[in-house]
């Protein structure tokens, strides 16, 4: 009996040695994955950034009409993404041309209101300048606008912008927007979702209105044709229900999604647009070359990125109602699944933003 008892207590500290080692061994390999899961988490939130320190996508445009006429003749110009749109790049096309067309002389003056310049009957007629960019299509996206833009008598400018491969639809709108020359430039979504019968004229008379309220600001103003001064502004298309007569029709997953975007925009970009992704945007000349030559962002959520830098540079924004329904063909409309991915990449192209401007990563040209 004394021996058993004297075996029990020699082994008793080889049994704790073992726990204790077991012990150890669950921690280290506990920690092990909180370091493996902390990595690819900030690997993941950091990957834009990453992408946007790369070397640029290169790109090739072409001018099939129209060229700037001389002297100080009015532009107004229309940057359209689009990828894989052979389908709704024409219908939009049609409805778009017809519209600017027949109403031209309205337009004009509303241009001229906008920049600050009385209307006369002396000044020339606005002159349209579109910009299809064709961001990689897999599909005729190119070849339709190419089609369409050979047609164009009215000595409109159109010209068709191909990116080298798909890099997103930030990507696409920096490069038109950059490429661009008229005192105004409209954003505007290739499937022709918000009705530009109704959004460009509220657009146009916003631009007015906070372009007059932010002219006396020497410090955020550049000179345009004639010495008028124009300031840094941009107008936002909204589908927020601003007014009555603002109406959208969306499936319920899309309405889901887009209440839980605008409380994380809220939360980490900004409080004052509330619907940052509707692809109807207005924008002074020296406010594109300020916000997009700072754009970093090359995928879906890049509208969160021009308010957040907006807000830092003190460029006055203002966001108006505009009628817009859902069109067939959304790339969004996959699956619910995709749909998933797209909604998590947006987010974490928000906290990106966020973590980028606060660590200092990213700094602003002014």
């Amino acid at each position: 009996m004394r021996r058993l008892t004297l075996f029990a207590t020699l082994i008793r500290p080889c049994n704790a040695l073992d726990m204790d080692t077991s012990a150890t061994q669950v921690l280290d390999y506990v920690m092990g994955l909180i370091v493996m899961a902390t990595t690819f988490a900030l690997c993941y939130i950091f990957y834009p950034a990453y992408v946007a320190s790369g070397r640029g996508i290169g790109s090739n445009d072409v001018t099939l009409s129209g060229k700037k006429s001389d002297g100080e003749a009015p532009i107004l110009s229309l940057v359209i993404p689009a990828y894989n749109e052979e389908k709704r790049l024409p219908i939009m096309l049609n409805d778009t041309f017809k519209y600017l067309n027949k109403n031209r002389g309205n337009l004009t003056d509303l241009f001229y209101e906008a920049v600050g310049v009385h209307p006369n009957r002396k000044h020339s007629k606005i002159q349209y300048e579109f910009i299809i960019v064709d961001d990689g299509s897999a599909d005729d996206t190119a070849g339709v606008a190419k089609k369409y833009g050979e047609r164009v008598k009215s000595g409109d400018i159109f010209k068709i912008i191909s990116m080298n491969r798909n890099c997103g639809k930030g990507g696409a709108v920096r490069t038109g927007m950059l490429k661009s020359t008229g005192q105004l430039c409209l954003m505007i979504d290739s499937d022709g979702a918000t009705d530009i019968s109704d959004g460009l004229i509220k657009l146009l008379k916003e631009m007015k209105v906070l372009t007059n309220e932010t002219r006396h600001n020497q410090e955020n103003a550049s000179m345009v044709g004639g010495g008028t001064s124009l300031p840094r502004c941009a107008v936002f298309g909204s589908r927020s229900h601003l007014e009555k007569e603002s109406c959208a029709s969306r499936s319920q997953i899309r309405t889901f999604l887009m209440h839980s975007f605008h409380f994380f925009v809220k939360t980490l970009c900004s409080h004052q647009i509330k619907d940052t992704q509707c692809g109807f945007k207005l924008f002074t000349r020296s406010a594109v070359v300020l916000l997009f030559t700072n754009l970093h962002l090359r995928r879906w959520a890049f509208d969160t990125e021009l308010v957040v830098i907006a807000e830092k540079l003190n460029i006055p924004l203002s966001e108006v109602g505009v009628i817009w329904h859902e069109v067939d063909g959304s790339k969004l409309d996959v699956n619910k699944f995709a749909l998933a991915l797209v909604s998590l990449g947006m987010l974490r192209d928000m906290v990106c933003v966020r973590a980028c401007y606060s660590l200092g990563i990213w700094k602003l040209n002014r």
